[in-house]
């Protein structure tokens, strides 16, 4: 049985200057699950699970627009899609106003004009954040993305875009929390006291007792998440600066954000002057660190 043919429409979404496209890009590189998400060859692709039906994006970035192709097996799911392309890539966030309050600070100044546009990623979908964030708590990008794609493989449906795999090689949809709930703790492997706190936040974003969206109230957002077992500050807040957009959340539990912090001599119980845009700031001093490191971004 051949599946019904799928619609396939190209967009140009500007890039609104100043944007850095090298940071955007080495995070969605960085983050990528086999089956579901890639990186080559400088596109990004991924599954999307729609009202209509599963989609494709794929995102190739220019000097001032992202070239978006958009496979949907429901063409009514482009605009949808396309909004949610705008979302993760920060579209709508004006970076200039971001930068001009950074800037002002001189310890972070060289890494503002170094990177000036740099955005926080969005979030394509609200369970889906918390389940990766909560995966990929204390270990490593690699890591993380191993045992998502293990989880992806197994319980994720596929996305049966027949015609289009063989360019795109996109394959799955990333679970459902309900298969997550049901199934979760046999795929997934680590300490059995997180792998349980998984398919339990599964199991309440199933049954709609927790209730995650991009228009939720940040304060009550990260109380809902800090009573789910497994869940701390830093994960509550990393989900409410993705998720939400909220752009003041300070990481300052970060790891790498705190040897950012170190690298530039920053008092992280201080940062009033850099409201409203501390969760930028954490970016700033998370790339500071992982330059530190010797990694290339770009």
């Amino acid at each position: 049985m051949t599946s019904p043919r799928w619609s396939a429409e190209t967009t140009r979404l500007p890039l609104p200057a100043p944007y850095d496209v090298a940071w955007m890009r080495w995070f969605l590189a960085g983050h990528a699950v086999p089956g579901m998400e890639t990186f080559v060859d400088g596109v990004y692709r991924r599954s999307l699970r729609l009202d209509h039906g599963p989609a494709v994006v794929s995102c190739r970035f220019e000097d001032t627009a992202v070239e978006v192709h958009t496979r949907a097996s429901d063409s009514r799911d482009v605009p949808t899609a396309l909004d949610k392309v705008r979302r993760v890539l920060a579209l709508d966030v004006d970076a200039t106003a971001v930068d001009a309050v950074l800037a002002a600070d001189p310890a972070l100044r060289p890494s503002v004009e170094d990177a000036p546009g740099i955005r926080v990623p969005g979030a394509f979908d609200a369970s889906e954040v918390l389940l990766r964030t909560m995966i990929g708590q204390q270990i490593s990008l690699g890591a993380a993305a191993t045992h998502t794609a293990r989880l992806v493989a197994a319980l994720g449906d596929p996305v049966g875009d027949d015609d289009g795999q063989d360019d795109h090689g996109i394959t799955r949809l990333f679970p459902t929390p309900a298969a997550i709930a049901a199934r979760g703790a046999d795929i997934l492997t680590g300490p059995r006291r997180r792998v349980t706190s998984i398919a339990a936040a599964a199991g309440e974003l199933s049954s709609g007792t927790l209730d995650i969206a991009h228009g939720n109230v940040g304060a009550d957002q990260e109380r809902a998440l800090l009573a789910l077992p497994g869940v701390g500050p830093w994960t509550a807040r990393y989900v409410s600066m993705r998720l939400l957009g909220d752009a003041d959340v300070l990481l300052d539990t970060d790891l790498v954000v705190r040897q950012g912090a170190a690298l530039l001599d920053i008092d992280l119980s201080d940062t009033a002057r850099w409201a409203p845009w501390r969760s930028y700031a954490s970016l700033h001093l998370w790339r500071t660190a992982l330059l530190a490191r010797g990694l290339t971004i770009g």
